[in-house]
């Protein structure tokens, strides 16, 4: 369905990183001006890629400015956006219809982030020790 409902407010919101943008996403690969995410007057969805450094990615495919429709996937870099979800209850404007929204934060998931560098570091260690004791004694010079 590509046409909006009564439902939906006709406004374009800006999403990244900054907190200056309608909508702001925590996430390493949005930039801090990333996006328009707007209904057309014809009541068309459209995103637009407004110089991020990681892109716009819809249905898997690189995008400049999209008409999208429901069930589409959107993404910005790797983060994936409930466009959908955020244009049907947009975050509250501080004062007139057109006017910017303060800051409505999507928060990142960084349990992963922090599990793969938990990883690195015991790796890190496991093959120092490795080294250390298995290793070096074998070593001209570094035996004791």
């Amino acid at each position: 369905m590509a046409k909006g409902s009564s439902l939906i407010p006709k406004r374009s919101l800006l999403i990244g990183r900054s907190s200056a943008c309608d909508v702001v996403i925590d996430h390493p690969e949005v930039s801090g001006r990333h996006a328009i995410l707007s209904i057309t007057p014809d009541g068309v969805y459209e995103i637009q890629d407004i110089g991020s450094k990681n892109g716009i990615y819809v249905n898997g495919e690189r995008v400049i400015k999209k008409a999208l429709q429901e069930g589409d996937k959107v993404l910005l870099g790797s983060y994936e956006l409930d466009w959908l979800t955020i244009l049907k209850n947009p975050p509250a404007s501080a004062g007139g219809s057109d006017s910017p929204t303060r800051v409505t934060r999507v928060p990142f998931q960084g349990k992963n982030v922090l599990r793969t560098v938990l990883f690195v570091i015991a790796a890190v260690v496991a093959v120092f020790l490795l080294l250390w004791f298995v290793v070096r004694p074998f070593m001209p010079g570094l035996a004791e």
